[in-house]
């Protein structure tokens, strides 16, 4: 058997060698034969070297195609040892840079990063077919020191509790008036710099401290709606939560026993979702949002990257509020016929087609005063931006954040707010 091995190729070698000479071999054997003229005999003489050297040109490509790999294109195999030690950098990197991109594709991006690294710790690294895509494999470039440095600070800032709330109000159109606010996070470092979500949160979902994040600041809007009821306000806060969180099993089945321990102020806070959690619950998902519904939670739909919507299907999860970019009604509107949800909607219909199904629309990023008289026209009943009024800090004694600097509160938020436009 090992004999065989080695003279079959010495046999695939000499046949090709005489494939290649063959020419050759025929047109010397042929000059011997057939009379030719002086003249030609110089001809004949030339075209046997051009033959010649055709052969061993094709023989040396023959060798070069044998010595190359039997997949060329493959690229080389991961290094797991690398990947596993730098495992956590890379993921808080990855995860940073998922954060800029739409909200529809960090699920998917994070469960595409999450499979090489299963694959890896499975102990098949020697099966070829057990490999993961190698273009899925994340990144082994080492963080730079600001990177580093900024994941540190955040996590410093987060384990300190150095978070504070902002509130922006929602009011109504044409008159202007608060109807509730909206909860935003802000991550104060060490040094007093204070960071908006998109700079912080991504570090916190990378590290599995979004549902951490999202309880705390609940916790601080159920003390700013317990303020808002004590002075007779009738005004309802909503509170944003993180897909990571959302998605993490046994979140939101715990917001229900936190939101019970408060039942002088169910109904007040509004828990809004992404778009893109509402279009990808799962059974566990639903019956949790149930559970909430149940107990008097209303939901709002959030973060939207398009105007494609079911009123009804969402009216049957307990959606009570839609939050619509002002920008993309407007150049709905601004189209002929106003179609962007589908033949059967048009963007005039709206505000009318979810009022049927108690659900309000709210037009969020209202940040020019022209924009305003647009929305009135297409019936919009509530809007946010700085149309309206900027994001003011709560006093940490109404959030609960004793420890943190005394900004001031809702009793000294400036009352300038008015019907722009």
């Amino acid at each position: 058997m090992v004999i065989t091995k080695k003279i079959i190729p010495a046999l695939k070698g000499r046949k090709a060698a005489l494939l290649a000479f063959t020419p050759a071999f025929l047109t010397a054997s042929a000059s011997a034969y057939v009379p030719m003229e002086a003249g030609l005999v110089m001809l004949v003489f030339a075209l046997l070297i051009t033959m010649v050297i055709g052969g061993l040109i094709i023989l040396w490509r023959q060798a070069e195609a044998g010595s190359r790999p039997a997949f060329p294109d493959a690229p080389p195999a991961p290094q797991p040892a690398r990947v596993a030690g730098q495992g956590a950098a890379v993921l808080l990197r990855e995860l940073a840079k998922a954060a800029e991109a739409p909200e529809g594709a960090a699920p998917a991006a994070q469960a595409r990063r999450a499979k090489p690294a299963l694959t890896l710790v499975s102990g098949s690294a020697g099966n070829p077919e057990n490999f993961p895509e190698p273009s899925l494999l994340p990144s082994i470039r080492r963080l730079s020191p600001d990177e580093a440095s900024r994941i540190r600070l955040v996590t410093q800032a987060f384990e300190a509790d150095r978070i504070e709330l902002h509130l922006q109000p929602i009011v109504s159109l044409p008159q202007g008036k608060i109807r509730f606010y909206e909860a935003l996070a802000r991550l104060r470092l060490a040094d007093g710099t204070l960071l908006s979500p998109a700079e912080f949160l991504p570090i916190l979902e990378c590290s599995g401290r979004a549902a951490d994040f999202d309880r705390r600041i609940l916790i601080r809007a159920m003390a700013v709606a317990r303020h808002l009821v004590a002075r007779g306000s009738e005004a309802i806060v909503g509170v944003n939560l993180s897909a990571h969180a959302i998605v993490e099993p046994g979140f939101l089945w715990s917001l229900a026993g936190l939101l019970d321990s408060s039942p002088d102020i169910l109904g007040r806070i509004v828990l809004e979702l992404p778009q893109h959690s509402w279009r990808h619950l799962d059974a566990d998902l639903k019956n949790a949002l149930a559970s909430l519904r149940e107990r008097g939670v209303p939901f709002s739909l959030d973060r939207a990257a398009d105007l494609r919507f079911d009123p009804q299907a969402l009216a049957e999860l307990g959606v009570r509020f839609m939050k619509l970019p002002a920008d993309l009604l407007i150049r709905a509107a601004e189209q002929q016929d106003g179609r962007y949800a589908g033949p059967e909607l048009d963007v005039r219909d709206f505000a009318s087609a979810l009022r049927r199904q108690g659900i309000r629309l709210i037009a969020e990023r209202v940040d020019r005063d022209e924009m305003v008289p647009v929305l009135e026209d297409l019936g919009v009943p509530l809007a946010q931006g700085f149309a309206f009024a900027a994001p003011r800090p709560v006093k940490p004694e109404i959030a609960g954040e004793q420890d943190l600097p005394r900004p001031f509160g809702l009793e000294d938020a400036p009352t300038r707010l008015r019907r722009a436009g």
